[in-house]
């Protein structure tokens, strides 16, 4: 309040004061032109003077912030800022319509000015690669890597994701693996390195990268999954045995391969199958019969049934009494029916044999079944019934086609 009353009576005492240095008669100033003349005191002067000289510096310092600050200049430059933007729009929508040269043309010629050149760099790139101009794709990425050195990890990884498209691994492999080993975590290159070995059918090398895919959750768990299974069917599928290796070591080969295999996959049924058929290669038939028999129990599954039933031991009887107790709980299961029959082949057991097979055909004929039941009638002396039995299951396969 103070304050206020102060500024009051010193407005008063400062008006006081202009008035009447106004009405001293100190002097006068007259202008002339033409047939007109002004006359004024020089304290009228004076004021007209101070008055007209701030006006015109408040006009110029107005008119400099309308051109600079707030005003023509910033209007101007977001004028110009939008309609680069909109080029950068455009060209990602062009992208988006999979209109590549259209898209490389655009974002690549609007980079310089765009507020966002380095997402223009990039995907002028992707669509240039998408339209086989790897070349120009290099360009617009080395480009990028120049100008934004912090995006040299992108770039790379985008090229090798376009040499890879081109089908060029090797090459791709070339700017990947130093990036594995200095970013073992980066989610991206995984991805492509599996992507690169799942292509190339590098198993045992996918399967060295399993547990870091895992680990730092580069792929989804379900798509994961799969590729694991996938990886270590492959890993059996396409096993050799190396020569010059004694019979165990052939056996500690496979015993160390299946070793690999995590448990939670050792029930399935496409992964056992492959372990089977790598024990088949080094002799190992009781023990794929044993666990053929301890699969079969744990899960009923009818492939590895059938297969139990193609396997030749040394002790057939032991895994006829296995299968012959199962019979009672699937009587009306015909790969059981026909392992049945073909385990007592290896027994000759002709008389059993007939019986199953016969039980088998009676739920589903096919010319397998009849060729199995003319070999045991061959077996039992009976050539007119397994000539019979030839005939029919020919017949049965032509109406087959």
């Amino acid at each position: 309040m103070r304050r206020f009353l102060v500024l009051v009576v010193g407005s008063l005492l400062l008006g006081a004061s202009s008035l009447w240095f106004l009405q001293q008669e100190s002097g006068y100033i007259l202008f002339s032109f033409n047939q007109t003349t002004v006359e004024m005191t020089i304290w009228v002067g004076l004021s007209l003077y101070l008055i007209s000289t701030s006006v015109i510096i408040w006009l110029f310092l107005t008119g400099k912030w309308l051109l600079a600050a707030g005003g023509f200049k910033q209007w101007w430059m977001r004028r110009n800022s939008q309609r680069y933007v909109n080029q950068t729009m455009h060209g990602l929508v062009l992208f988006a319509d999979e209109d590549w040269q259209k898209a490389t043309d655009i974002l690549a010629d609007s980079a310089l000015k765009s507020n966002m050149p380095d997402v223009n760099l990039l995907f002028a790139a992707k669509a240039a690669a998408e339209s086989h101009q790897l070349q120009k794709a290099e360009e617009l990425l080395v480009r990028l890597k120049t100008d934004y050195p912090n995006a040299n990890l992108l770039v790379d990884k985008t090229f090798a994701q376009m040499l890879v498209r081109e089908g060029k691994y090797d090459q791709a492999l070339d700017i990947l693996q130093p990036l594995s080993i200095e970013r073992p975590s980066d989610s991206g290159v995984l991805r492509l390195l599996v992507e690169i070995y799942h292509l190339t059918e590098n198993w045992s090398k996918l399967q060295n990268l399993l547990s870091d895919v895992r680990r730092f959750q580069a792929i989804n768990k379900i798509d994961l999954d799969t590729l694991e299974l996938e990886v270590y069917v492959k890993l059996f599928q396409k096993f050799q045995l190396t020569a010059g290796f004694t019979d165990q070591e052939k056996r500690d080969q496979v015993g160390d391969l299946w070793e690999l295999i995590p448990r939670k996959l050792r029930q399935n049924t496409d992964l056992l199958c492959a372990y089977f058929d790598a024990l088949q290669q080094v002799n190992q038939q009781d023990k794929l019969a044993d666990l053929l028999c301890k699969s079969i129990a744990s899960q009923w599954n009818i492939e590895l049934v059938r297969r139990l039933g193609e396997t030749t031991t040394k002790i057939p009887e032991k895994y006829l009494m296995t299968v012959e107790k199962w019979i009672p709980h699937h009587p009306h299961d015909t790969i059981l029916l026909t392992t049945a029959g073909n385990i007592c082949c290896q027994l000759q057991f002709w008389g059993k044999a007939h019986s199953y097979f016969s039980s088998a055909m009676a739920l589903q004929a096919t010319p397998d079944l009849y060729l199995k039941l003319a070999d045991v009638l061959t077996q039992m002396g009976d050539f007119m019934g397994s000539q019979a039995m030839c005939r029919e299951g020919l017949l049965l396969a032509n109406r087959k086609r």
